[in-house]
C-alpha cells in the first residue's frame, strides 16, 4: 500500500478512478482509517463545484466497508445521509449491500434488516450481509432462519455463507444441524478437501461440539493442510481435554512441517499446563527462544502459566524461581506489562509469597497498571492466598467501579480465608449495585452457603441462577450438588443431574449424599448410570459403594460391584479394598473378606482395622488378636476403631485383665482417648466374666460420663447373656432416667418386674412396634413383618419344619426372658417370629445347599436362636442371620455366637 500510495501522491492529475482505486485498496488492506481520511480529502478537492470530484456508488460502498471495520457508525451515517440526498435512483444492490454490512457490522441490527426490507430483490451478498449480521451479533437462531429462507428461495450458497452457518452451528453447540449442513456443503461440492477455509471451519464446529471423531475425519480427507488446519486440530484437542493427543499431534505437525506459529504454542502450553508436563515445557521453551517468538508477549505469558501451574506438582526448591527468570527476560522486551503483572501475581499466591507480592503491587503501582482489572483481581488474590484479607478489601475498595471480575476476586478471597458472612454480605452488595455474577462469584458463594450451613440462602441463590444463564453450567451445578448434599436434601441434589450430561456429573458428591441419607438403593441406581456412562469415581466413592451393599440381603449386589470396579481397575487402591473387606463382613461373608485383606498388595492401616473389626464381629476373638500383633508389628498407624474391636475381642474370650490394662494405656501408647464405646467393652467384659463387684468399682471411679447411654445398653446386654435379673433392673433404671421416654427399656423393665411380681408397675410400662426381618432372592428383596401374615407357602414350610424338628426330638428352651424382649408371644415351637418366616421363605426359594441370608430389625430371640441352631444339623446349608446386635452363622448346631449375643 505505501508504494501505491507514493505513486498517487507523484500523480500530477487524479481522476476518480484513481481515488477510488486507492480506498478499495485501504479498504480491503488496511489501515481502513485511511480510506477514510482519503474519502474526506477527495471531497475537499477542486476549486469549485464544477472541478470538484463526485463520488459514484461504488466510492460510497468502499467507505461503508471501511465505516463497518472500525465501527464508525456516525461516520457511516454520514455517508449514509449523503447517499439518501442522491435519490433513490442513486442505490443499486451493491450500495444496499454494503449499507446492511456497515449496520450489522457496527451491531445495529434493527437498521440493517429495515435496510434489507426494502431491497427489492436481494441477491446472495445481500443476504450473506444478514446471515452475518445475526451471526456476528450472537443472534445465532436468527441467522439459521436467514439461511433457511435463502435454501428455500433457491439463492445460490457459496463458501461464505456455509462459513457462517458452520459457526453459528458452532456457537449453538448443534451438532445435528451442523452434520446436516455439512451434508449439503458435500452436496454442492464443497466437500472432502475443496475448500480449504471451510474445511478449517468445519473442524472447529466439530471440535466446539465435542465430535473429535468428526474432527479427525475432516482433517484426514484434507488433500492440502495448512498451519491453521493443525492448529485447529491441536487446539480442538486441547478444548476438549484430549491433552496427550494435542501433543501427539504436536509432534508430528513438527516433523512434517517443522514450524509452528504463536497459536499452537499457546496451545499446546495449555495441554502442558493441565498435564503438568515440566520437561516437555522446557523443550518448547527452548524451541521458544530459538524461533524469535520470546518476543511476543501472549507466548511469553502462556510459558509463564505453565511454569505456574507445573510448579505446584514438581519440587518447589528445584523450579520456584523459573518464573522470576521468565519475568526478568521479558522485561528486557516489549511486553503486555498488565498480562504479566498478573501472572507474577498468581505466582506469588501459588508460592503464598507476600513479600514478592507487595514489590509486584509496587511494581504495578509505579508502571501506571494498578487500575487495571486483571492486576486489580490478581492482587485481590494475592492478598487472599498469603492469609491477609484485610489487605484484599483495601485494595478493592480503592478501586472507582468495581466490574464482575473485581467482585468476584473478592468474594472467593473471603470465602478461602473462612469468611464466609462477609463473602454473602459482598455479594448482596455486588446485586444492589446491579452487578452481574460470574461463574466464579456464584460457585464462592455457594461454597460460603455450605460452610455456614445456610440452606435458605443456598435455595434463594439457586432461584437466581435459575434467572441466569448458568443453570446448566457444569461446576455450578455440581457445587449446587454439594449444598444439596452436605446440607442433608440429596434428593433435590438428585433432581439437578438432568442439568448436565451423565459425563459431566459429580458422581462422587451424590454417592456421599445418598449414604449419608441411607438411601442405598439410589447408589445403586447411580451405579448402573456410572455404569453406562464410563463415569469418574474416587477410591472413598468406590469404597462407599461397596459400603451401600453392606447386608446379607445385598450380597448380589456387591458382588456385581466387584466385578465392575475391577474389570475399571478400580480395586489396586488400598480405600477401595477396605471398602470391599467391609462389604463382605457386613453381608456375613468372613472368608472372602479374608480373601480380599490377604490378597492386597499394600494394605493400609484402615484395611488391618477392618478385617480386624469383621473377626470380632463374626466370632472370632483369637484371629483379631493375632492380626492386632501383626498389624502392630509392621508399625501401622492404631485408632480408636481398632481399640474398640480388641476390647470387644478381649471381652468375647473372657481375657479381663488384658482389657483393662489395654484401656488404661491406651492414651499413652497409642494417643487414642477413651470414649464411652471403649468403656462399655471393658464394663461388657467384666460382666461375662462375672465379676460384679469389680463392675461397680469401675463404673464409680473410672467412667467419666455416667449420663451416657451406651454404657448402660451395654450394661443391660451383657445382663440378658447371663441371665442377671437384678443388673438389669439397675441398668433398665439407669436408662429410663436419662430417657423417661426409652420404649425398649419400658418394655424391657415391665419383663422384669413381672418376674419380681410387680404386676401392677409393669402394666404401665410402653411397648414396642412390629419388627421385621429381610431376605433376598434372585435380586429380590423380601420383607416379612411381625404383625403380618405369610403366604401360604411359607405357612406351609413351617409346619413341615416344626414336624421335622419334633420327630428328631427338638425340646423348646423357653429360659429367656431376657433375650425375647423385643418379640411378640408366639406358641408353637419357636417358628413364628420374622426371621423364621424368612429362612423359610429362603429354604423354598434358593437353590440346595445355598445360604440363607436373613437380615433382622431387633435382637433375636433365644427361642428363635435355639431353634436355627437345632434347624442347621438337618436343613444342609448354613443358616445366617444378622440381627442388631451381631452376625448369627448357624453351622452343624452351632452358632458363631456362643450363645451371647
Amino acid at each position: 500500500m505505501q508504494e501505491a500510495r507514493d505513486l498517487f501522491d507523484s500523480m500530477p492529475e487524479r481522476t476518480l478512478i484513481s481515488w477510488t482505486i486507492l480506498m478499495s485498496g485501504y479498504a480491503k488492506h488496511g489501515p481502513s482509517t485511511e480510506a477514510l481520511a482519503l474519502f474526506k480529502e477527495m471531497l475537499s478537492t477542486g476549486d469549485n463545484h464544477k472541478t470538484r470530484l463526485r463520488p459514484d456508488s461504488y466510492v460510497y460502498a468502499v467507505v461503508l466497508r471501511s465505516c463497518g471495520e472500525m465501527r464508525e457508525l456516525g461516520f457511516g451515517k454520514g455517508v449514509h445521509g449523503q447517499v439518501l440526498k442522491k435519490g433513490e435512483a442513486f442505490l443499486d444492490g451493491f450500495l444496499e449491500n454494503s449499507l446492511v454490512n456497515m449496520y450489522s457490522s457496527c451491531g445495529q441490527l434493527e437498521d440493517a434488516v429495515l435496510i434489507f426490507d426494502g431491497i427489492e430483490k436481494p441477491g446472495l451478498v445481500a443476504w450473506s450481509s444478514m446471515l452475518s449480521a445475526y451471526v456476528k451479533n450472537g443472534f445465532e437462531k436468527e441467522g439459521l432462519s436467514v439461511f433457511l429462507d435463502m435454501v428455500s428461495k433457491g439463492i445460490k450458497l457459496d463458501a461464505f455463507v456455509f462459513s457462517m452457518v458452520i459457526k453459528a452451528c458452532s456457537n449453538l453447540e448443534e451438532l445435528n444441524l451442523g452434520i446436516l449442513v455439512h451434508g449439503l456443503m458435500v452436496k454442492k461440492g464443497f466437500g472432502k478437501g475443496s475448500c480449504l477455509f471451510l474445511d478449517n471451519s468445519l473442524m472447529d464446529f466439530y471440535a466446539k461440539c465435542k465430535d473429535l471423531k468428526g474432527l479427525r475425519k475432516v482433517f484426514d480427507q484434507l488433500h492440502e493442510k495448512d498451519l491453521v488446519s493443525w492448529n485447529t486440530l491441536i487446539m480442538g484437542y486441547v478444548h476438549n481435554f484430549y491433552y496427550f493427543e494435542a501433543l501427539r499431534n504436536f509432534r508430528v505437525l513438527m516433523h512434517d512441517i517443522c514450524y509452528c506459529d504463536d497459536f499452537t504454542i499457546t496451545s499446546i502450553l495449555k495441554a502442558i499446563s493441565s498435564l503438568h508436563d515440566m520437561g516437555y515445557g522446557r523443550q518448547v521453551h527452548g524451541y521458544i527462544v530459538r524461533t524469535g517468538l520470546a518476543s511476543n508477549s501472549y507466548v511469553m505469558c502462556s510459558l509463564l502459566d505453565m511454569y505456574i501451574e507445573c510448579i505446584e506438582h514438581e519440587s518447589w526448591e528445584q523450579w520456584k524461581k523459573v518464573p522470576l527468570k521468565v519475568y526478568a527476560g521479558l522485561e528486557r522486551g516489549e511486553a503486555n506489562e498488565c498480562i504479566i503483572i498478573a501472572s507474577m501475581l498468581k505466582w506469588c499466591s501459588l508460592l503464598s509469597n507476600l513479600d514478592a507480592g507487595k514489590v509486584f503491587h509496587s511494581l504495578a503501582n509505579k508502571l501506571a497498571v494498578g487500575s487495571d482489572p486483571y492486576v486489580i483481581s490478581a492482587l485481590i488474590d494475592m492478598y487472599s492466598k498469603c492469609g491477609v484479607p484485610e489487605a484484599a478489601l483495601r485494595v478493592f475498595e480503592r478501586v472507582e467501579n468495581p466490574g464482575t471480575v473485581t467482585w468476584s476476586a473478592l468474594i472467593s478471597g473471603l470465602s478461602w480465608n473462612g469468611w464466609f458472612v462477609e463473602a454473602l454480605t459482598c455479594f448482596n452488595k455486588m446485586q444492589l449495585n446491579g452487578i452481574e455474577a460470574n461463574e466464579f462469584t456464584l460457585t464462592s458463594v455457594i461454597l460460603a452457603c455450605v460452610a455456614l450451613g445456610d440452606l435458605r440462602k443456598g435455595r434463594e441463590l439457586h432461584c437466581k441462577i435459575l434467572k441466569t444463564c448458568y443453570e446448566s453450567n457444569v461446576s455450578i451445578v455440581n457445587m449446587l450438588i454439594n449444598l444439596y448434599s452436605e446440607l442433608s436434601d440429596h434428593q433435590q441434589a438428585l433432581k439437578l443431574c438432568s442439568l448436565v450430561s451423565d459425563a459431566e456429573i459429580s458422581w462422587n458428591l451424590l454417592i456421599q449424599a445418598s449414604l449419608k441419607a441411607n438411601d442405598y438403593e439410589m447408589i445403586h441406581k447411580l451405579l448402573g448410570r456410572i455404569q453406562s456412562c464410563f463415569g469418574y469415581l474416587e477410591p472413598i466413592s468406590v469404597c462407599d459403594i461397596f459400603r451401600s451393599c453392606s447386608s446379607p440381603v445385598l450380597l448380589n449386589m456387591g458382588m456385581q460391584a466387584q466385578a465392575y470396579m475391577t474389570k475399571r481397575g478400580l480395586l489396586s487402591h488400598p480405600t477401595s479394598g477396605n471398602g470391599l473387606i467391609q462389604m463382605y463382613s457386613g453381608c456375613g461373608q468372613i472368608a472372602e473378606a479374608d480373601l480380599v485383606f490377604e490378597s492386597m498388595p499394600e494394605k493400609s492401616s484402615p484395611c488391618w482395622t477392618s478385617i480386624i473389626s469383621a473377626k470380632v464381629e463374626h466370632g472370632h476373638p483369637s484371629e483379631a488378636l493375632t492380626l492386632f500383633n501383626k498389624m502392630r508389628r509392621r508399625n501401622k498407624l492404631v485408632d480408636s476403631s481398632t481399640l474398640k474391636s480388641i476390647l470387644k475381642a478381649c471381652s468375647q474370650m473372657g481375657r479381663v485383665d488384658e482389657a483393662r490394662s489395654l484401656l488404661m494405656s491406651m492414651e499413652v501408647v497409642y494417643g487414642v482417648k477413651p470414649s464411652e464405646e471403649h468403656y462399655s467393652c471393658v464394663i461388657e467384659a467384666f460382666t461375662r466374666a462375672g465379676m460384679l463387684e469389680e463392675l461397680e468399682n469401675f463404673i464409680n471411679e473410672v467412667v467419666v460420663d455416667k449420663n451416657d447411654t451406651k454404657i448402660w445398653n451395654t450394661l443391660l446386654s451383657s445382663a440378658r447373656v447371663i441371665g442377671n435379673m437384678d443388673m438389669a433392673k439397675y441398668a433398665l433404671e439407669k436408662l429410663l432416667e436419662i430417657d423417661p421416654n426409652d420404649c425398649f427399656a419400658n418394655l424391657m423393665l415391665g419383663k422384669v418386674l413381672v418376674m419380681f411380681g410387680k404386676w401392677k408397675d409393669a402394666s404401665k410400662m410402653k411397648t414396642l412396634g412390629p419388627n421385621s426381618s429381610c431376605i433376598e432372592v434372585q435380586n429380590k428383596i423380601f420383607e416379612f413383618v411381625s404383625d403380618q401374615k405369610p403366604s401360604e407357602e411359607v405357612l406351609h414350610k413351617l409346619g413341615e419344619i416344626e414336624r421335622e424338628m419334633e420327630e428328631l426330638g427338638y425340646v423348646e428352651d423357653r429360659n429367656h426372658l431376657l433375650h425375647d424382649a423385643e418379640e411378640e408371644e408366639y406358641d408353637g415351637a419357636g417358628l413364628g417370629h420374622t426371621e423364621m418366616k424368612a429362612i423359610a421363605f429362603g429354604l423354598l426359594s434358593l437353590p440346595h445347599r445355598t445360604p440363607v441370608r436373613v437380615i433382622k430389625s431387633v435382637r433375636m430371640c433365644g427361642t428363635c436362636h435355639h431353634a436355627c441352631k437345632f434347624m442347621s444339623t438337618f436343613v444342609d446349608r448354613e443358616l445366617v442371620v444378622k440381627d442388631n446386635c451381631t452376625f448369627h452363622h448357624f453351622r452343624d448346631g452351632k452358632c458363631s455366637c456362643r450363645d451371647s449375643w
